[in-house]
């Protein structure tokens, strides 16, 4: 799928994926100590903010200019303190820099 595929996916919907973080990503992070996460393909951020309220230093990129827009309209409805450890990137990943 080409960024302008999953613009539309992304603006169709509130929220895509749903709000709460994906079960398995709770399962296997929620026991780690906080550090830096670097969140591929965040779409609307739900791991990334996830992660930033338990006190990790996060990396959000995603290739759609529309989930990143979301996303951050999203976290902005955190707290300061999880804010302050997120960044959302426009990027796509696949292409050479």
């Amino acid at each position: 799928m080409e960024a302008r595929d999953w613009d539309e996916r992304y603006a169709a919907a509130d929220m895509v994926w749903g709000a709460p973080p994906n079960p398995v990503v709770v399962e296997y992070a929620a026991a780690l100590p906080a550090g830096r996460a670097l969140d591929l393909a965040c779409g609307e951020g739900r791991h990334s903010l996830w992660l930033a309220t338990r006190g990790w230093e996060v990396d959000g990129v995603d290739f759609s200019a529309v989930a990143i827009e979301k996303a951050g309209r999203i976290a902005a409805q955190a707290p300061r303190m999880s804010r302050d450890r997120l960044r959302y990137t426009r990027a796509d990943v696949t292409q050479d820099a």
